[in-house]
Parts: C-alpha cells; structure tokens; sequence
C-alpha cells in the first residue's frame, strides 16, 4: 500500500507545484492573507482524517490508517479504501482556494450562497472538516457562483462569507470517493475465467497469450470482442456497496464467474437480480484474488452496470446468416 500514500502525495505536491509557478510573478496573490484556509498547505501531506457533511448527515468519512486511507461512514466497524486520486486532488484544490472578494456576513442571507449551517432544515450547504493529528479546518461549502467562476465559502465560526476562486468538486453520494478497482489484476496476470450459464463457456490465455474462447466453431463477432468481455468482468462498476449480511437467495442467482489467476488465485463472482426495493443487482465475491476486506461488502449494480457481467457467448460470435 505504499504505493497509495506516495500518489497521494505526489498529487498534493505536483498540483501544488503547478499553481506556485502559475501566481509566481505575482507573489501578493499568493500570501498567506488570501488563502481560504491559512495554515493548511504545508500541512496538507500530513492530513490524517477528512469528514463531509450535509443536512443528511454525514456524505462521507475517511482516516488515513497506516498507509492508506479508508472510508469509514459506510458502517460502525467495516471500513473500505479511497480512491487516492480523487481525494488528493480535492485536498490539492482546498489548500489553492483564495478569496476573490467578501460577500455577505448576514445570517438571514446565507441560504442565497448556499453557506448556512447544515444544521438548518432544508440546508443546501455542506461542511468540510479536515485534521492533522494536532490541527483541524473546518469549512462550509456554498453554491457555485453564477459565473461558473469559483464557489461561495464561509468558516463556520465566521460570520463573513467569501466567494472564492476554486469550485472544489465535492461527493454527490457516499460512494463516489470509494475505489472504483476491485479487482487490481490486469488481464495479463490472468489465466481463465468460466463463465457457469446456459451455455457454459470460457475465455482462456492460449499459448501464445492471446484470449480463446473454449469449444467455438464460429467466427467472432468482432476483433477484441473477448478483451472487451473481460474488461467489463474485471473493471465492473457498481453504483453503491453495502456490508455483505445476508447472501441473497440462491433463486435470485443469475449468473457465476469464475476467475483464475496465473499464480493459482481465484475469485468467484456470483450476480443476483434483487427483488427489493432498489432493484438492479447484486454482486459477491469470493477467493484470494482479492484483498479479504472486498469480499465482505455486497455491490449493488444498476441494470446497465450489469449488462457487462451477463453477456451470453452468443453475443461473441457472429450467428449464421449475419453479414
């Protein structure tokens, strides 16, 4: 997990970089004074915990543990990684932020930017709190001003609001800061994967490394169809997770995958069709392929999202009679 801390950093320092050879003719902009958050940036590298809050609750949730950072508002106890890049450059953002100009300081105004407390009913605004091991920043997040220019901010312990200079793109639901790549395994580290439906079939690394399909007498239906199958198997996308409970009932199950790595690791991904109330789909995983922690969640998939995992083998070929 190295790795993860050092991109993390790299992002914070690189960006940081760029926007101090951008205002370097121009010192006096870049003073202390205009920061929104003075103090943050040279803190920025050792920033241990970051919390979002809306009139909802909390949007998300994450400590930096270890050598990674893991969202913890998902539940009480489980935690899951941070996609690193998007978090980076979000903090990168925040430590850049400067005032343009003063906007109001009136209480009764602040719904109009977006920056009363998200406390108050029907609140629009969202507060960020950010900490080292012995500092913290907090910070209401306003609306995008009108221009498209910059967004409204205001300090909670601040009666003054401030338009500034950056639009900092914040998380619309809890899962959009989350690690998108389940399976980190590139398709050259693997060696099969069988597919259990009506018909079975599967996909497997011939001798020379080239993708097969097992019993074919057809021509494919396109060049890369098969790269294209396990693209959508391995980088499959989900639309939210939750802590895997319950395992859904064995009459929901629509369809098995079964992936073998070159090193003897495994992974089985079953995908149910859900009767609830959020419809779509749902998908477990099991096996060593995969850190242990992503097998203890449930990922729920929209019908599109699906779409991928449930391609029939007669979707790879090129049917009699087809041009």
């Amino acid at each position: 997990m190295t790795r993860v801390v050092i991109l993390f950093l790299l992002v914070v320092v690189t960006l940081g970089a760029a926007y101090y050879l951008v205002f370097e003719r121009h010192p006096d902009q870049t003073t202390e004074s205009h920061l929104l958050l003075g103090g943050l940036a040279s803190q920025s590298t050792k920033l241990t915990q970051v919390t979002v809050e809306n009139a909802e609750g909390t949007l998300f949730k994450a400590r930096r543990e270890d050598e990674q950072w893991l969202a913890t508002h998902l539940d009480s106890v489980m935690t899951f990684p941070v996609e690193v890049q998007k978090l980076a450059e979000f903090v990168s953002a925040l430590t850049q932020a400067h005032i343009i100009e003063p906007k109001t300081a009136k209480a009764s105004r602040y719904s109009l930017l977006g920056v009363e407390p998200v406390t108050q009913p029907g609140a629009q605004s969202t507060l960020l709190t950010i900490a080292t091991d012995t500092q913290q920043w907090r910070v209401v997040i306003g609306n995008l001003a009108s221009s498209g220019m910059g967004r409204y901010a205001r300090e909670p312990s601040q009666q003054q609001s401030y338009l500034i200079d950056e639009v900092l793109s914040l998380p619309l639901t809890p899962y959009e800061w989350l690690l998108p790549d389940v399976i980190n395994a590139g398709l050259s580290g693997l060696a099969s994967i069988v597919i259990d439906n009506d018909p079975a079939f599967t996909l497997f690394k011939g001798s020379e490394g080239d993708w097969q399909l097992s019993e074919n007498k057809l021509p494919l239906a396109y060049p890369g169809v098969l790269a294209h199958t396990l693209n959508d198997i391995v980088n499959f996308e989900y639309d939210s997770i939750e802590p895997l409970i319950d395992t859904p009932a064995e009459s929901q199950l629509r369809r098995t995958i079964s992936i073998t790595g070159e090193d003897g690791r495994v992974l089985t991904l079953r995908l149910y069709q859900m009767e609830d109330a959020d419809g779509g789909y749902a998908l477990t995983l099991n096996g060593d392929l995969v850190p242990a922690t992503f097998t203890e969640w449930l990922y729920r998939l929209t019908d599109f999202q699906a779409r991928g995992l449930l391609a029939p083998k007669a979707d790879l070929l090129q049917q009699p009679g087809s041009p």
